[in-house]
């Protein structure tokens, strides 16, 4: 038996009308909830129900209160909970995400391989429109009882737009940003063999910008096609400009040639900037007939505490990692981009682009943040870095083994875009491992807390929270802090800070020296308005966390272990939390034997090093030989050049020739 762990999505349709006080709207999940890989050892392991709604009181301001969030699955009864209210109202228009951790209602509930499901709101105080919602399922499975079929979701990048939209559609993405997904006959997008699609659901953000007090309906077509409500804003006299996050069910668009995206402002024109966001994909395939398999990943793209200092492209900001790729046979890019988030409280241009190991975007690409006379949401954009893009260059260069991941980025004006965070969705094919697809990189979500109480509490400790690697031997190639925050403060318009900062528990079994306490995995400030606004980053705490079953790094904490997170912030806040990590279950053998020892050579230490050209070689492992000098070991990689150093006593020294794992 190998057990093994994934993470999909299922999303409902956002509604735009508007929804009375106290009154419910039931989303009814347009696909069933699909789940092949049942029997076994099978159990959910993190579930949470997330919800979107925003403001449609108009012109008189008001405050949220009880939201009422329920669930139900096939014909069960619906379990519906009232969360913590939301920060009191402040005069301006408003947007928010709840979320609900509803892992034990699906471990009670499930049965089978598929059900539907419908989601429950309710909310009181002010009539509320824009209503979707999506469940994140982190579930373990046993791949000997799922010996064929098995199921996956994708993330495949819309970049965004660089002008504002209009009264005439715009196009968003360029004229192909929908690859075709449906076709399964000639040159299909999706490698894999005996596909049946579960969903296909277009997530959009954009700022709805801009100084105006006028209403604003937004829609979607696809292909020219029929025009699809999408979001809708109410503001009134408010003059408010929100953070627009809309949730489109595509299943049943056609998609068997690529296909534009179009989008559209009815009432007003020149309003929502920096529209994009991802086309989400869940499917079904054959495992055991399929020899190309699509992998998608989400990783650190980039984070930042404060502002952006560089203001032009002689002193840009630079962030960057390296990204191991050990999937077998021809590793090729497919749709990628960078998915970023901002704070301020005033327009400004920013200024992106990504370079890797042997291609680089040479230009920057602009994306303007146009605002709105109270700016109370993040800005957000999409930036595609393979070469399918707008910039029409690939800006990462993908192998297998060791990849760089560089992105560079300035603002046009001073101390302008604050809190610069996101993730990279990294999509590649390859050859299907020999132990299965179970072993390729994945990204799996762990809640960690649902909406934290909003009554001037600066400090929120989770619960203890432990993510679940069911194979014995691991890279951890990403970690990625989530946390959707809504905070208000009590300085002057434009010149109030927003403060996070993130602790990790460590524990007693950790490594690291100092013993148990708090380390720090993030920290950022942002400026904001004296206002409610509704915002996501994502901490990328990439040298945080053990990397692999054996890393000798004392300096960090042990990814496994459960522990507590610690939240600090200022002003007052409310929001949620959880993480994205990343990893594949792919290793190889690291082995030799020592020669010329004494004794019978058993307990003599081994370092294994790894070779870095530019700076100090890295000691990866420590072994310790077995009875005649033989040592051995996992080591993640097969391409790095690696040696090992043996010390018995200062008489009994050596050291091997170079060589790679396997």
């Amino acid at each position: 038996m190998s057990s093994r762990i994934k993470t999909i999505e299922f999303a409902t349709q956002t509604v735009i009308t508007t929804l009375a006080t106290a009154t419910n709207r039931d989303l009814s999940g347009s696909t069933s909830i699909f789940i092949p890989e049942t029997g076994g050892t099978f159990a959910f392991k993190s579930v949470i129900l997330q919800v979107e709604c925003t403001d449609d009181n108009g012109g008189t301001s008001a405050n949220l209160t009880n939201p009422v969030i329920g669930i139900m699955l096939g014909n069960a009864a619906i379990s519906s909970v009232t969360g913590v209210n939301p920060i009191a109202n402040s005069g301006e228009e408003q947007e928010w995400t709840f979320t609900r951790d509803v892992t034990s209602y699906f471990t009670s509930t499930w049965s089978g391989s598929t059900m539907t499901w419908m989601t429950r709101v309710n909310f009181t105080g002010l009539s509320t429109a824009n209503h979707s919602s999506k469940v994140i399922i982190t579930y373990q499975y046993d791949d000997t009882v799922a010996t064929n079929r098995q199921i996956k979701t994708i993330r495949i990048p819309i970049e965004s737009t660089r002008t504002l939209l209009t009264t005439s559609f715009q196009t968003v993405g360029g004229a192909t940003a929908i690859p075709a997904i449906t076709n399964f006959t000639t040159s299909p997008y999706l490698p894999e063999t005996g596909i049946t699609i579960r969903q296909i659901f277009v997530e959009l953000w954009g700022n709805t910008g801009v100084a105006s007090n006028a209403a604003l309906t937004m829609q979607t077509r696809f292909g020219g096609g029929t025009a699809i409500d999408t979001f809708r804003v109410n503001a009134g006299g408010k003059n408010s400009a929100v953070w627009a996050r809309s949730v489109i069910n595509a299943t049943t668009q056609i998609f068997t040639g690529a296909t534009s995206m179009e989008c559209v402002v009815n009432t007003t024109t020149n309003r929502m900037c920096t529209v994009g966001g991802m086309i989400v994909v869940t499917y079904e395939f054959d495992i055991v007939n399929s020899s190309i398999i699509y992998n998608s990943l989400m990783l650190g793209a980039v984070d930042t505490a404060g502002w952006i200092g560089g203001t032009g492209s002689t002193d840009q900001g630079v962030w960057e990692r390296y990204i191991y790729i050990e999937e077998p046979d021809n590793i090729t890019l497919k749709e990628s981009g960078l998915m970023l988030y901002q704070n301020d409280t005033a327009g400004y241009t920013f200024n992106i682009r990504c370079s890797g190991d042997t291609t680089v975007q040479t230009g920057y690409t602009s994306y303007i943040m146009t605002p709105g006379t109270l700016q109370c949401g993040c800005y957000s954009m999409i930036h595609r870095i393979d070469s399918g893009g707008r910039a029409g260059q690939a800006g990462i260069s993908l192998k297998r083994g060791k990849n760089l991941y560089r992105v560079q980025f300035y603002s046009n004006t001073s101390q302008a875009g604050w809190n610069l965070s996101g993730f990279l969705v990294l999509n590649y094919t390859s050859g299907k491992h020999l132990n299965g697809v179970g072993v390729h990189a994945h990204t799996v979500y762990q809640h960690a807390t649902d909406n934290i109480t909003a009554g001037g509490t600066r400090v929120n400790i989770t619960p203890i929270i432990t993510p679940t690697i069911p194979e014995t031997n691991y890279n951890l190639i990403g970690y990625l802090f989530w946390l959707n925050y809504s905070p208000i403060g009590n300085g002057a318009t434009g010149g109030l800070d927003m403060d996070f900062i993130v602790d990790a528990e460590v524990m007693p079994s950790d490594p690291m020296q100092a013993g148990e306490g708090w380390q720090t995995i993030y920290v950022g400030t942002s400026t904001s308005d004296s206002k409610n606004e509704n915002g996501y980053i994502y901490a990328a705490a990439k040298n945080n966390f053990s990397r692999w079953k054996g890393d000798p790094d004392p300096n960090r904490l042990n990814f496994l272990i459960g522990r507590r997170y610690r939240l600090s912030t200022g002003p007052l806040w409310t929001g949620s939390m959880g993480y994205w990590y990343t990893y594949n279950a792919i290793t190889y053998t690291v082995s030799g034997t020592c020669v010329g020892f004494s004794g019978d050579g058993s307990g003599i230490p081994i370092d294994i090093y790894r070779v870095n050209t530019t700076i100090q070689d890295e000691t990866i492992l420590n072994l310790t030989t077995t009875t005649g000098g033989v040592f051995t070991g996992n080591w993640i990689d097969n391409t790095d050049i690696l040696y090992a150093a043996a010390r018995q006593d200062d008489t009994h020294v050596g050291r091997s020739t170079n060589g790679i794992a396997g």
